[in-house]
């Protein structure tokens, strides 16, 4: 066939042949054709070397405009170009083919979308690293944004495993040359090096653009060379690893699922489960803790069973010691997930991980994690080398990390540890271990309990272990982020009948209750120490764990155990000959009866009041004129009560000397002070009732109790209100509302809301 200008047509001829015949025949050189198509000129170099046969379509049109084209030439350039062009799901020998997409694929809105967002920025060709652990989800995430990404910008998809896990991974110079022959370069055109590869790729890339999925990466070394430059494209790699030495990427976490997404799945691989078999679905949901690996392979196994219900399958997994071997359906099973990333450790990591199974809490800190790693005290020296174990696991997946530097494993993976842990060390090895911990854990517990026990004092300075415990700020900071920790040691040596060191922990930590009286497991923790000092036979000790647990109990609201459980004290003490701890026992049941039945408490009160002043307690007889001031208010004497109240703040003010008594001083002022508003309220001396309050809030914030804080400013704005002060109110009842957030009070923050709404629909609307 003869074209216009002479030139012959062959069934041999390329696009790279065909292009510089037209640049030739313009006239134009290779600067002039990039100025007037935008085209660079590093790429038509490229395309005319015939380093892509196939570019893609807006290159072509705008070769085309530039060499100003009509009629047959440019309808040959763009045929020439088309047949170039390759199709990467029909690369030979499996080369850079996308696996299989997942119809029953749930969740990862805000993934997909940040991953499409990535896709239109620039300049040159965004990477974005999904990283997590074995069985997360990342090939089937990436596969998924790869495809949609490419649909909506009319782009091909490239996937290439890197088998990262393997004995032997795939290296940069054989991943390059599959890339390459999926980019259609001819074997004899491939350069031998594996710089020369890589810019090959990156002058290709650019040309024809796709979305390229780099799977199960090993490390940076074998990814670097495979990431493209300039160019419209989008890269996702995804790796078990942090791949933290990539520079100018994107990171994208890969979590778990939430429950509903998670839930979502099991019924989309399940099929019917608005029928009997879907009983039990969320909780069958919940035992795979969002992993979904785990979730596709229960929801497999249930499929393939019509006679079980979810619920069934969910009882099967209920036992954590049978949970893994049970997650398995075929050939898939959950532990060789993990297995796999456990086989890439270190020797040091693997043991460290293995052991970490036995931190009770859900999460812990490196000094922890040391003292299982086998340092006992652990110095800085071994909080240098666990963080660098720490860090291999976290890097791998294995581990989590938070924004407040603390680590944690995933319910499966912490399983899949403990596994290990038996399979690898001797049972005797491990109760040592475990013995190690639990002894660490309860001592620190005591020292840092101690800071808020008046008649103990400070820990001295020079503690010995790498915890801050130097202040009293310092030590309620680790009580509370450790408190998983140290509690769940307190089961442990509960459950092996370490009764002393449990009884003494309790009572190490009794005074830091008024600190943080929300905190779920005061009420366990006192039955446990209860049934520890009865155990040991210390009657003394018996009787003060169970006013201590009375406490407890009134603070769920259970004023018939409570009432109970401090008059077994008081009896308890009272035949031991030991009248504080009978007086405070008494104290505690008359507490609990205040609000129920003020008549039966005051007796109470009235003898513990008479026991207090004759042993001499500063702090019960001060307590107890609070208590018995309280109870009068209960029985409409306000009156009787201002003047108990008056009593109780005066010998409050006068405390011993030193300044773990004076914070017990400003507890107590704070109580007594927010009772005398009270009461002044009752009698409308409203001027009085403010200032009351204010001196009560005043010594709550001396001591860090926010949420009593809050409880004062919330009943000072209602006063405010009810005096007309409708903008002084208001903004009291705010500051009311974040002391309960910093508290994470959650009913006393949907109150604050709820009175705040209301307040805002009446002051003016």
């Amino acid at each position: 066939m003869a074209h216009t200008d002479g030139h012959t047509e062959h069934p041999g001829d390329t696009f790279a042949v065909e292009l510089r015949r037209l640049r030739q025949r313009a006239r134009l050189t290779l600067e002039a054709l990039a100025e007037s198509s935008g085209v660079s000129v590093r790429a038509i170099g490229g395309l005319e070397r015939g380093h892509s046969l196939g570019p893609q379509r807006r290159t072509v049109t705008a070769l085309a405009d530039g060499l100003g084209l009509g009629g047959a030439d440019r309808v040959r350039l763009e045929g020439l170009a088309e047949a170039g062009r390759p199709r990467p799901v029909t690369a030979p020998a499996g080369w850079a083919v996308p696996p299989r997409e997942l119809p029953d694929f749930a969740g990862r809105e805000a993934e997909l979308t940040r991953l499409a967002s990535l896709a239109a920025t620039g300049p040159g060709v965004p990477v974005a690293v999904l990283s997590g652990p074995g069985g997360i989800g990342k090939t089937t995430l990436a596969v998924r944004a790869a495809r949609l990404i490419a649909d909506s910008r009319g782009l091909d998809v490239l996937h290439l495993n890197l088998r990262g896990l393997d004995p032997e991974p795939l290296g940069a110079h054989a991943a390059l040359f599959r890339l390459l022959k999926a980019l259609a370069v001819a074997d004899r055109d491939i350069h031998d090096e594996v710089d020369g590869r890589s810019g090959q790729f990156r002058t290709l890339f650019e040309q024809q653009p796709a979305v390229l999925v780099l799977d199960n990466a090993r490390d940076e070394e074998q990814v670097r060379p495979l990431l493209p430059g300039a160019g419209a494209g989008l890269v996702l790699v995804t790796s078990r690893r942090l791949l933290t030495g990539l520079e100018g990427v994107h990171r994208v976490p890969v979590p778990t699922l939430e429950a509903a997404e998670g839930r979502r799945l099991l019924a989309s691989i399940i099929g019917d489960v608005d029928g009997p078999r879907g009983q039990g679905l969320d909780e069958l949901a919940a035992v795979c803790g969002g992993l979904p690996l785990a979730l596709r392979i229960v929801g497999n196994r249930l499929a393939t069973r019509p006679a079980w219900s979810a619920g069934e399958l969910a009882n099967r997994l209920a036992d954590s010691g049978r949970r893994l071997e049970q997650i398995r359906a075929g050939d898939l099973q959950i532990t060789a997930a993990f297995r796999m990333s456990y086989d890439q450790l270190s020797m040091a990591a693997r043991c460290l991980c293995r052991r970490l199974s036995l931190v009770p809490g859900p999460d812990f800190d490196v000094t922890l994690a040391s003292v299982l790693g086998g340092a006992r005290p652990p110095l800085a020296a071994d909080l240098l080398d666990t963080e660098d174990v720490l860090e291999e696991l976290h890097e791998l997946g294995l581990l989590s990390q938070s924004d407040d530097g603390r680590y944690g494993f995933h319910d499966l993976i912490r399983l899949f540890a403990a596994e290990r842990l038996a399979a690898e060390e001797e049972p005797a090895g491990r109760a040592a271990l475990t013995r190690t911990a639990v002894e660490w854990l309860l001592e620190v517990t005591a020292a840092a309990g101690r800071w808020f026990d008046p008649d103990h004092g400070a820990e001295p300075a020079h503690w010995r272990h790498p915890v801050d415990l130097s202040t009293s700020e310092a030590a309620a900071v680790w009580l509370r982020a450790e408190s998983d920790n140290w509690f769940g040691a307190v089961r442990i040596a509960a459950a092996q009948d370490w009764d002393r060191s449990v009884v003494d922990t309790a009572d190490a930590v009794h005074w830091f209750s008024n600190q943080w009286m929300l905190w779920p497991h005061w009420q366990e923790l006192f039955t446990l120490s209860a049934a520890a000092a009865q155990r040991v036979g210390d009657p003394v000790a018996h009787a003060t764990q169970l006013y201590n647990l009375s406490w407890a109990t009134a603070q769920h609201g259970d004023t018939e155990q409570a009432v109970a459980s401090a008059l077994e004290a008081a009896r308890i003490a009272e035949q031991a000959g030991a009248e504080r701890q009978q007086a405070w026992a008494l104290h505690f049941a008359a507490r609990a009866l205040t609000t129920t039945d003020p008549a039966a408490s005051l007796p109470y009160a009235e003898q513990s009041e008479r026991l207090f002043a004759r042993v001499d307690d500063w702090t019960g007889r001060t307590s107890v004129l609070m208590s018995v001031a309280v109870t009068l208010l209960s029985l409409g004497e306000p009156g009787a009560a201002i003047e108990k109240l008056r009593e109780g703040i005066e010998v409050a003010r006068r405390p011993p000397a030193g300044e773990a008594w004076q914070t017990v001083a400003d507890v107590l002022l704070t109580s007594g002070h927010f009772y005398l508003a009270t009461a002044h309220q009752a009698v409308q001396q409203y001027d009085l009732a403010e200032s009351a309050y204010r001196n009560a809030a005043d010594n709550a914030g001396r001591t860090g109790m926010t949420l009593h804080q809050g409880r004062v400013r919330l009943k000072l704005a209602q006063l405010q209100h009810q005096r007309g002060r409708l903008t002084e109110a208001a903004s009291t009842l705010e500051a009311a509302r974040e002391l309960f957030t910093e508290a994470d009070a959650t009913a006393e923050i949907a109150a604050t809301e709820e009175l705040l709404k209301a307040w805002s629909g009446t002051d003016g609307g």
